[in-house]
């Protein structure tokens, strides 16, 4: 069939709105012309080994329940709290929400929108205005209609900016993963930090009981002429010092205990962790990532990647307001002036047209937005790029840190020893009157400080093996929600 043939237009009813199909389906195969860069993702090579660890196999990654290796049931219920009632967590979720929700924000604009209207309404007017409505001088008007609206995406823009909304959503899932697995760390991290202040609680509490016995012998030695003041003040000197150190961390345990509370999502007064001075650091082995696949298990660095995808989306979308945007336009109804006839064949009313938007003269606005838009999308390549390095940057601190915090371990347990060796010598010697009481503060000072860095030593080395497990990206891994995001196209 011609449908340009005249002959064959008048012989059909269909004619004009066959036309009207078919000049919408060719606007429609012309939206297929998407303006604007096609997003490429940027491309970083990593170095090949860690300056100071090396590379594992695969047996040897991060597990995705990773707090499990260190064989502690109360950290266990911790985490499983906190993630079920941690505020910050609920937050993320949250902004992953609303951001799924600006998807469907931006492709409703692929689809044609339809609004219902209906109206009865009395009109009057003047009677000195004259004019049409001079007589008579009110009447009814009853109107009832559908209104259709639809802009032909033929450059893209629509699509572009749902890309945009995708990706920035995917970002947030991304933002999301990441904030579990510091949460996890943190939690982690705040828990251990409780139990190396109970050892160092327990410490001092040893050293405390010492020194009170060293006072009740200074005292002795004073009644008897064996002493003198000055060695009885400075006993009470050290008796009273070490009390006061062991108070400073219960105060910081109170504090760190409180701040674990808030992690679990738990008021302060909700939360007790039951002191144990006797505790025992259980180190598990420390897991690495080959270079090449720390890209692939940060979700902070995935998250950056998906907002570089989104900001290249809005420079298309931008370019695309250069060109004319067309829209399809009409509406169908009854309209009458009696109710009676409100929907009779005669009140049908409706129409239906394209209509052309070209902007001309726009004051550089547009150039001024694609340049906005480019401009844009640099700062956020650069950004993802810093992250990219300090990535890198974070996994050599953490193992450098693991590294000489051991060597420092094996040193500082020797010097324990030695200095508790030489703090329990002294004592017998000065009970046997053989060293004055000086030697024996001296050997127990020095006793006391080198336990307590021994043991914030070990501290450090839990919280840089937890720091390096955040650096890994924890358990998590860029499949893991894969599947989630795709959905969201």
């Amino acid at each position: 069939m011609n449908l340009l043939n005249p002959s064959l237009q008048s012989n059909s009813r269909c004619g004009k709105p066959t036309l009207l199909a078919v000049g919408l389906l060719c606007l429609t195969l012309l939206t297929s012309c998407t303006v604007g860069p096609d997003y490429e993702k940027p491309v970083e090579t990593p170095p090949v080994n860690y300056r100071y660890g090396e590379a594992a196999d695969s047996s040897e990654l991060v597990s995705p329940e990773w707090w499990l290796a260190y064989s502690d049931v109360r950290l266990n219920e911790l985490i499983d709290q906190a993630m079920a009632q941690s505020p910050t967590l609920a937050a993320a979720l949250a902004r992953v929400d609303r951001a799924a929700a600006t998807i469907g924000v931006a492709r409703s604009e692929l689809f044609p929108q339809v609004d219902f209207f209906t109206s009865a309404a009395r009109d009057r007017v003047s009677g000195n205005t004259g004019g049409f409505f001079s007589s008579p001088n009110s009447r009814n008007e009853y109107s009832t209609s559908l209104g259709l609206a639809w802009e032909i995406d033929m450059w893209g823009r629509v699509r572009r900016l749902t890309d945009a909304a995708v990706a920035e959503t995917e970002a947030e899932v991304d933002a999301y993963a990441y904030a579990l697995v510091l949460l996890q760390s943190n939690v982690a991290e705040a828990y251990f930090r409780v139990l190396v202040i109970d050892r160092s609680i327990g410490i001092l509490e040893k050293t405390v009981a010492g020194r009170l016995e060293l006072l009740e012998l200074a005292e002795i030695r004073q009644r008897s002429g064996l002493g003198d003041d000055l060695e009885l003040a400075q006993a009470r000197t050290e008796w009273a010092t070490a009390v006061a150190e062991l108070e400073a961390f219960r105060r910081e345990r109170a504090i760190s205990e409180n701040a674990l509370a808030v992690l679990t999502g738990n008021f302060p007064d909700n939360l007790t962790i039951t002191p144990n001075l006797e505790w025992e650091p259980s180190i598990p082995a420390s897991p690495i990532v080959v270079p090449s696949d720390l890209l692939e298990r940060r979700p902070d660095i995935a998250e950056a990647e998906r907002l570089v995808a989104a900001a290249s989306e809005i420079i298309g979308a931008r370019i695309a307001e250069y060109y004319p945007r067309i829209q399809i336009n009409g509406n169908v109804g009854f309209a009458a002036s009696d109710a009676s006839s409100w929907f009779t064949r005669n009140a049908l009313f409706g129409s239906l047209g394209p209509s052309l938007e070209l902007p001309l003269l726009t004051g550089d606005l547009t150039k001024s937005r694609v340049e906005q838009a480019k401009a844009e999308y640099s700062e956020i390549l650069s950004l993802y790029r810093e992250q990219v390095l300090e990535a890198f940057r974070g996994v050599e601190d953490a193992l450098a840190s693991l590294l000489f915090l051991k060597r420092e371990i094996a040193s500082q347990s020797i010097a324990a020893e030695a200095a508790d060796t030489a703090a329990r010598l002294a004592r017998q010697r000065f009970e046997s009157g053989l060293v004055n009481y000086l030697e024996v503060i001296d050997t127990e000072r020095i006793s006391l400080t080198t336990n307590l860095r021994l043991n914030q030593i070990r501290g450090e080395q839990i919280a840089a093996q937890l720091e390096l497990i955040r650096n890994l990206g924890g358990g998590w891994k860029s499949d893991d929600i894969g599947e989630d995001e795709s959905q969201l196209r």
